[in-house]
Parts: structure tokens; sequence; C-alpha cells
């Protein structure tokens, strides 16, 4: 700081002018001609006045100023290590030419009154200071060295959110420094927003704590949530007592910013398990975007019980299914190698093969679970080249299950809709081929011949053979020698959704 000072002082020049300033009216001129008449009784506090004194050309540089303690008055307690008085003289505003003196306002203002912890590191508290800084006084009984404050925020120009956190900072305490630091400066930045402020919720405010997956549980919280600062009470007004919360392990302390970067619900704050000693997120069990529990929640709650081996790959999976909150079609998921079997090669890179599970299609709420259709599906196995560049390879794909792994080769592959190669989509062909392992005639001759027909049926569906079940006829009556006639239950296929048809079809065997 000695260094600061020195360098500062070179740029007044001889005849007392301002280098920066270009003319001897300059502020820290008159400051620095006062150096003498004032001192704290501390070297460092009366360097750090001095260096701010001497930055501040201008006085709306908001120079630090020795405040005497007798100019305060009417001191009152507020919080531990937190006052509020009147100050006598007001801030300085201006130099007076006339009265070769500085120029006050706000005579007799309400300040606050701050305890500096640590005068050999001043600096640091300053630095996290949201309000104006006047100046530093000092109690005569104490001793204690105190930052005279504007109890207003600067940015807001009042007494915001953000304020009244910072007052209760002393109140609490999480038992670690990155925790404590990253909830507070979560609360300096509510300056009107008290929805995105965290906040340390003690574990003993839960209750009905229940296992849900690893490191997730659901309890009841207590308080419920902060919603707005009560000027009657003095103090936060909550919403949402007793409220079902959910608790999610934090694995890493040291990086809890990364954890909350990727979280789409809201987050009310942190906790210790006092058992375990383990720092958990306390989470609104809703959606941020959605206001209820989505699909993308359902995902999210499934990361732990899955890995593809590879950080780039689980990363892109996740992304997509928090994405999709509402349309689960489009999001990926890590496919199990053997949950696919009759692999065949198709093309260079490109196999098929049968899909034992098939796709997701919606969450049940009555199993707790993914519900799956088109089990035994046909599906495209496609190799990735560049697993760092997946978004691009996924690019080009019209329709994509997810990602497996070959665990002799360890190449990842893509599980892709099967494409007809001649249609460039899932045509009725394709849907036909997807059914071939739901029936048999128990001839292969014959299989093989309805299985051409239908191969064959990429747009129309009226010569495609089918194979019929014969209880799905019923009143059959002899109309000559080997010629029937029945009414056939089912009826004809005439497009897909599932295939849909005519019920009850008269038809001629």
């Amino acid at each position: 700081m000695d260094s600061l000072i020195n360098g500062i002082k070179k740029l007044i020049n001889p005849d007392k002018i301002c280098k920066i300033c270009s003319s001897d009216e300059c502020c820290i001129k008159r400051f620095q001609k006062n150096f003498k008449n004032w001192t704290s009784g501390n070297d460092d506090i009366d360097k750090l006045i001095q260096t701010t004194q001497l930055s501040s050309h201008r006085v709306e540089d908001k120079a630090l100023e020795w405040i005497p303690y007798n100019k305060l008055y009417d001191i009152k307690h507020i919080t531990e290590n937190s006052y509020k008085a009147n100050w006598i003289d007001g801030n300085i505003c201006y130099w007076s030419s006339v009265d070769h003196n500085w120029k006050r306002q706000n005579q007799n203002m309400i300040v606050e009154l701050k305890k500096l912890n640590n005068p050999k590191n001043i600096a640091l508290e300053f630095k996290d200071e949201i309000s104006i800084v006047y100046g530093i006084t000092q109690d005569p009984e104490t001793k204690d060295y105190i930052m005279v404050l504007n109890e207003n925020c600067k940015l807001c120009k009042r007494i915001c959110n953000a304020k009244y956190f910072q007052k209760n900072f002393k109140n609490w305490t999480s038992g670690n420094d990155d925790i404590n630091k990253f909830i507070q400066t979560t609360q300096q930045s509510s300056h009107r927003d008290v929805d995105k402020a965290l906040e340390w919720i003690p574990y003993n405010k839960l209750y009905d704590i229940k296992h849900i997956t690893e490191n997730s549980y659901k309890a009841n919280w207590i308080d419920g949530n902060i919603c707005y600062w009560s000027s009657v009470d003095h103090n936060w007004k909550r919403q949402n007592q007793n409220m079902i919360v959910e608790l999610k392990k934090l694995n890493n302390p040291k990086n809890i910013a990364l954890e909350f970067k990727d979280e789409i619900s809201i987050v009310y704050g942190i906790t210790q398990n006092p058992e375990t000693k383990d720092y958990i997120m306390v989470l609104n069990e809703n959606c941020k975007l959605c206001k209820r529990i989505c699909y993308a929640k359902y995902y999210q709650k499934n990361f732990k019980n899955w890995t593809s081996g590879n950080d780039d790959i689980n990363k892109f999976i996740q992304t997509s299914q928090l994405s999709f909150h509402r349309d689960v079609d489009k999001a990926l998921e890590w496919i199990p190698y053997n949950k696919l079997y009759d692999i065949k090669h198709i093309t260079e890179n490109s196999y098929k093969a049968n899909w034992i599970d098939g796709n997701i299609c919606y969450w049940s709420s009555v199993d707790h679970n993914w519900k799956r259709q088109n089990q035994n599906m046909i599906v495209e196995l496609k190799k990735l080249n560049n697993p760092k560049n997946i978004a691009l390879e996924f690019k080009d794909e019209d329709k994509a299950y997810g990602i497996t792994q070959d665990p002799e080769s360890k190449n990842y592959i893509m599980v892709l809709s099967y494409k007809c190669k001649l249609c460039n989509c899932i045509c009725n062909a394709i849907n036909f081929q997807q059914n071939f392992n739901n029936w048999t005639s128990g001839n292969n001759d014959i299989d093989k011949f309805i299985q051409d027909t239908q191969l064959s049926s990429h747009k129309g569906v009226k010569n495609a053979l089918e194979w019929i079940s014969y209880n799905k006829l019923c009143n059959i009556k002899h109309i000559t020698e080997n010629s029937y006639k029945a009414n056939w239950i089912d009826g004809n296929i005439w497009y897909w959704n599932n295939f849909g048809s005519d019920a009850l079809y008269s038809v001629l065997l």
C-alpha cells in the first residue's frame, strides 16, 4: 500500500498541479493537506483511508474519511456487530473555495455501523460491502474499529432484500467457508427477486425424511420458503409451511456452483445431515419451467442409475433428457448392449438389431417407472465416429432412441429408428417388419411369402398379406368344396396406427 500511496503522490508536481486533472483544484490535493489533522491510531487503517482519498480526483469518487466517534449519536443495536446511529456532520459533497473547507450534506443522517473483524485485512471486508461506505470510526470503550455505512444499498438506493440478508450473515453458518460464501453471494445478488436467494436451512427444520433414490430424499420443511421482508416484524415472511421438498446430496462442496447450474428445480437452500456430515441441497420437487414434476424431473432422478463410462456422452444424453419437459419422444437414453439381440450387418458401420425393451412412451405414476412400447422392435445401430462431437452426428438423424456401447470393440453406437432405405422414412414396410417376431404360420415358405408382400408395401397396404389367427374368424359356413364364408373379427389393415382395421368383416375362405 505504501508504494501505491507514493505512486499517487508523484502525480502531484512541485507546482501542486495534478497531472491527471491538470488543475490545482484537484480533490486529492485538499485531502492530502489534511492528512496531518487526523489519525485512526492504526497505520493500516490510516493507509487505507489515505489511499482512497488520493485516488479521488473528483469527490464523487467516494473517498473514505476518518469519522470521530463523538460525531455519532443515538446509537442503537440492530444485530450482532451491527448498529444504527445518527451522524452529525453528514457526508462530504464538494470543496468550497469560499470557506476553504469541505461542504457537507445530509446532516444528522441515519447511518449503519458495522464492526471491522480484521483491521489487518480491511480491504477484503470493504470489497464485499453492498452499501456506500463513508468512512471508519472507533468505539473509545471497546477499541473496535467500525465501518460507517449508508444504510441503503448502493445499487437500489434503498434498503433492499440484499441488505436484509447481509444483516443476518452473523446469525448462521454452514461450518464450511465455500458454502457460506456461495449462499451469501446469492443473497447479495437478490436485490429485488428474493426467489433466487439461497438460505442455510437447519436440518432440524426438516422432518418425515424418506429415501427416494441413491442420494435423493423427500422431506417436509417446517418453515417453508421466504416470500418477502416484513417492515412491521423486521423479519422474513414465509409461505408453504410444512411443504414437501426434495433433498439431494452435494457431491463436491468445493464446486457447488456447477451442481446448482444444472439443477432444473427451484433451489431453496442448503442443509447438512448431522450424522453423515453430508451437505444437501433443499429443492422444490417441481420443475422450475413446468411448475410440476415433468418428464425432465423423472429423467434427472434416474441419472445416478446409469452411466456410459464417458463424461461427454453422459452429458449429451442428460442434456437431451433435461430439455424435453413434455415431449418424451425426443429424449435420448443409455441403452445397455445386452438389451439388443439378433444383430445383423447392413453396411459399413451400420447394423440392425432387435431392442428387447422398446422405446419410452410415458411415465407411470402408478408403477413409478417409464412405460414402454414396441418391445423387440427393429432398430438401426450406427457407430459414433467421434464421441467428442456427438451433437454433429445426431444432427442429421430423424429419430434416435439413444446410445449404447459394444463391450468387445468399445465403440459407442447410436440406436436409431430403422428407416426404409427406399422411402428414407419409417414407412409401412418398416412397420410390418417390426412385427415379424410377433407371428408365425409355422411354415417357413408361407412366412417368407407373407413377409415379402409386406416388405414391398412401402406406401400402400392393400397388396400386403398378413398372418390371420384362426380364432379371429367366427360364424364359419360351408359354401362349396374347399370354400367357406366367415366373419373376420379384426377386419383388414387400412393405415398405420399400430395398424387400424375394419372390425367384423365378411371374407371368403
